[in-house]
């Protein structure tokens, strides 16, 4: 059993298995939704400028570095638990 599903995972596109979780660049989020990924279509929903993430970012108690490297202009975070994307 394991081993179908190796080969299943295997043979999903690259493009597919990325716009499932983590960080993307917003034209890749577009893409996505494009494609009917909810999560990126939702992230796209809260797009905001980088000056209120970085705000966001630092009033839940992390650190500037940290806030400095998520909230880069032109990046989505789909699986965020408020998924969103930083505008440029």
């Amino acid at each position: 059993m394991r081993f179908v599903l190796c080969i299943i995972l295997v043979a999903l596109p690259p493009s597919l298995a990325f716009a499932a979780k983590g960080t993307m660049s917003l034209s890749e989020a577009q893409a996505a939704a494009a494609k009917g990924d909810a999560d990126a279509a939702a992230a796209l929903t809260m797009t905001t400028d980088r000056q209120t993430c970085l705000n966001g970012c630092a009033n839940r108690g992390h650190n500037k570095e940290q806030c400095t490297s998520a909230c880069r202009p032109g990046l989505c975070h789909p699986g965020a638990e408020q998924p969103y994307c930083i505008a440029k």
